[in-house]
């Protein structure tokens, strides 16, 4: 997807000394303006002093904006100067989106109308938090479950690394006593999907007391077989209300929780993995849970969907059937929000279009702005097509009038 370059909208900046003489335009050419007391320069934009220009019908530029600044006259944004109507020292003094002139008018021209925002996709953040108790060793059409687990992450991960902002964590830590909290190993971080390989390429599918048992080739056995109970899942959800990479007001939050089974009865102590994922989505921002079963029926998982925020479960038993889990819930997370790299005086001249075909403002089912963050988000049907991949350009327009792309 591509966008449009940038454009600043920034004030110029003029000093004038707060005079309260006049001066009498002749139709001639540009009054004077006065030297600032301070001996300094006049200066619009860095450049040299920007002049209102006079009318012909000899009004009169005031220097200094008193009592007798008034309508249609207005006192100058960028200095104590009242202007005649249609006179301008800065774009700030034009109504309508007209900018100032060197001459010192407003008017309609030069690139207004075809103004170009650049825009930013931002990426969602998302925690892969994957079951690695003993029992990942069963089989799931053909393979272990923990090696359909790992082929799956490793096809969206890798397939979406540049969309979204991915992490991982696996539970329990498969400490001594059992029912230990899961723990981050891939902490999230942009462009992540070689990270999350690498380290699940590390780790096999055998099991050891501790998870950290070697294969004859240096490899983990990262099962753990403690002895103990292991699947912890609400301390382990409850653990990443902390992850402060979870915590992040500008993006979209989200857990993925895969697991072979239901929660062991010893670990759920005070909180299960209900609560655990309800604390995630009570918290600010919020965190949705999506839970994905791989080998055990939705029944046993509806509930910490629920109460994450995400209806229900989804069950699967092979390879293709996790990988399509994932692509609905990747889908349903990716971010359809974007931030505008200069902010637009206002949202009445502010245009979109996909593929040069304008795109309504409609928190429905078009775009909406926010101007706190700068945030650009497309809702509804808008948001399908640029999920579909049926958009290839977007541009976000500011203009005084609806421009035409060409």
């Amino acid at each position: 997807m591509t966008t449009s370059a940038s454009r600043l909208f920034a004030l110029a900046l003029f000093t004038v000394a707060c005079s309260s003489s006049e001066t009498t335009g002749t139709g001639h050419g540009p009054a004077p303006v006065e030297t600032p007391a301070d001996g300094g320069t006049a200066v619009a934009d860095g450049g040299p002093p920007r002049i209102p220009a006079q009318p012909t019908d000899g009004a009169v530029l005031i220097l200094g904006c008193g009592a007798d600044c008034v309508a249609p006259r207005r006192c100058s944004i960028a200095s104590a100067t009242c202007l005649y109507e249609g006179a301008c020292l800065a774009d700030g003094d034009c109504d309508g989106g007209k900018k100032c002139n060197s001459s010192g008018v407003c008017e309609v021209g030069g690139d207004c109308g075809q103004t170009t925002l650049e825009i930013e996709k931002v990426p969602p953040n998302i925690m892969l938090l994957l079951d690695r108790s003993g029992s990942m060793n069963g089989d799931a059409g053909g393979d272990t479950r923990w090696n359909v687990a790992k082929s799956a992450i490793g096809k969206i991960t890798s397939a979406l690394g540049a969309n979204i902002r991915f992490g991982l964590a696996t539970y329990s830590s498969c400490e001594k006593g059992g029912c230990s909290a899961g723990s981050v190993v891939v902490p999230i971080a942009p462009d992540n999907a070689t990270a999350v390989e690498t380290f699940l390429a590390s780790t096999t599918d055998q099991r050891s007391s501790d998870g950290k048992g070697l294969t004859s080739d240096g490899k983990l056995k990262y099962l753990c077989d403690s002895g103990d109970p292991e699947t912890s899942t609400g301390k382990s959800l409850s653990a990443l209300t902390a992850e402060p990479s979870l915590m992040d007001p500008a993006r979209t939050n989200a857990v993925i929780l895969l697991t072979d089974g239901k929660e062991n009865d010893e670990c759920k102590g005070d909180c299960d993995g209900a609560c655990g994922a309800g604390k995630l989505l009570a918290q600010s921002p919020p965190v949705k849970t999506y839970v994905v079963g791989l080998g055990v029926s939705a029944s046993a998982l509806d509930a910490i969907a629920e109460a994450g925020g995400t209806t229900s479960s989804i069950a699967t038993d092979d390879l293709g059937q996790l990988s399509g889990a994932f692509d609905t819930i990747t889908s349903s997370v990716d971010s359809c929000e974007y931030t505008v790299g200069t902010a637009p005086p206002d949202t009445d001249g502010l245009y979109v279009f996909f593929d040069k075909a304008p795109v309504s403002k409609d928190p429905a089912n078009g775009w909406s702005y926010a101007s706190a963050g700068k945030k650009l988000e497309f809702n509804g049907k808008a948001c399908d097509q640029l999920r579909a991949g049926s958009v290839t350009n977007v541009d976000v327009v500011y203009a005084c009038a609806p421009p035409i792309l060409k």
